[in-house]
């Protein structure tokens, strides 16, 4: 038990030491909960071993919250308090796992983490366009989809350092930004999609209310503008609906690709961090027996520091998120390195040769 408990302890301790600028509110609780077994064996109940995250613990309370903003816990989530405290939660945190720990258990033990963050379409965007003028339309195919709000990119407005680009109907409701560094391929217009499909374990689905919420929950509370956004592409969603199939990653990933009208693009984006080490390499060899049958592209947002296993063409600050395209072209598969950025799409920084 112990030897489990330790290695549920050591993202903490990692999230703790390296997290205070981009998640300060969770860096605070994460440091306050490092000794509390009480706290962190409420992951057990999560059947993935894998799977036992800070973000999970995190969102599973902020769930509760959500559904229960009366809790006390709630004065401190800028997500539910219009003037939260500002002192620190760690306390009222761990008391409220120890109250609630069997609600908080089923919780874990049936949702998965699911931040579908369509701040990372900005990293997505250039190198979709990018590939359309190469090989013309595309069909995309989105795994860990979620709620396959991704999948909707080219319904949102983005702002790249004062570089727009907007839907071919005009501006979104829904803008994303990006901080960039480099030569940065902006499009002028958005790419040609005929066709998109996404795979999940556990499709969310945006028409249940119970699951938006969950979606809501998954983001960091003190981040109002993330939840604005996925407030919107939520609502574009429940109006342009996508298809996510259940599915395996790496089971499925050939029939879902011969599902598709198009050149296939493959994308994910932090989520084979949630597989084995093993079943990483079970995805790569799966792309590269599709990519000997026929020609099709893979873009990928992952940090080699957690995903070791995948083509990371670039050893340098193994720690952030890399963003790489893969080609097969004649059955040759080609690697080449795009950006380091931020793990939301916040900022990248391109490689200055474009």
């Amino acid at each position: 038990m112990s030897q489990e408990l330790d290695q549920i302890r050591r993202p903490f301790r990692e999230w703790a030491r390296t997290m205070q600028r981009q998640a300060p509110f969770y860096t605070r609780i994460a440091r306050h909960v490092l000794d509390r077994d009480d706290v962190l064996s409420v992951l057990f109940a999560c059947p993935v071993p894998e799977q036992r995250t800070p973000v999970l613990l995190f969102a599973t309370v902020h769930d509760l919250l959500l559904k229960h903003p009366g809790l006390p816990l709630a004065q401190w989530y800028p997500s539910i308090a219009p003037d939260p405290r500002d002192d620190d939660p760690g306390r009222a945190f761990v008391e409220t796992v120890v109250a609630h720990r069997t609600h908080l258990e089923r919780t874990v033990a049936t949702r998965s983490t699911q931040t579908n963050e369509v701040g990372r379409c900005a990293l997505f965007l250039p190198v979709l366009a990018r590939l359309a003028d190469e090989v013309g339309p595309l069909a995309l195919l989105d795994i860990g989809a979620s709620a396959g709000l991704v999948l909707n990119f080219d319904r949102y407005s983005y702002d790249y350092d004062g570089r727009v680009v907007h839907p071919v109907d005009g501006p979104s409701a829904v803008r994303v930004s990006c901080r960039t560094d480099g030569t940065v391929p902006v499009p002028r217009a958005m790419p040609p999609i005929v066709d998109r499909l996404g795979l999940d374990q556990h499709p969310v689905d945006v028409a249940n209310p119970l699951a938006a919420r969950w979606l809501r929950a998954c983001v960091w509370p003190d981040q109002l503008d993330r939840l604005d956004r996925l407030d919107g592409a939520i609502a574009i969603a429940q109006h342009q609906p996508v298809e996510v199939r259940r599915g395996d990653a790496v089971d499925d990933l050939a029939s879902a690709v011969d599902d598709l009208d198009g050149h296939p693009v493959v994308m994910n984006s932090w989520v084979l961090n949630y597989l084995t080490a093993r079943r990483r390499s079970d995805y790569v060899e799966a792309l590269d027996q599709i990519g000997a049958d026929r020609g099709f592209s893979w873009v990928f947002a992952e940090s080699p520091h957690v995903t070791p296993d995948l083509p990371h063409p670039n050893a340098d600050h193994p720690e952030s998120t890399h963003l790489n395209l893969v080609r097969w072209r004649d059955g040759v598969r080609a690697v080449e390195f795009l950006a380091e950025c931020h793990p939301h799409g916040v900022s990248a920084t391109w490689r200055h040769d474009g």
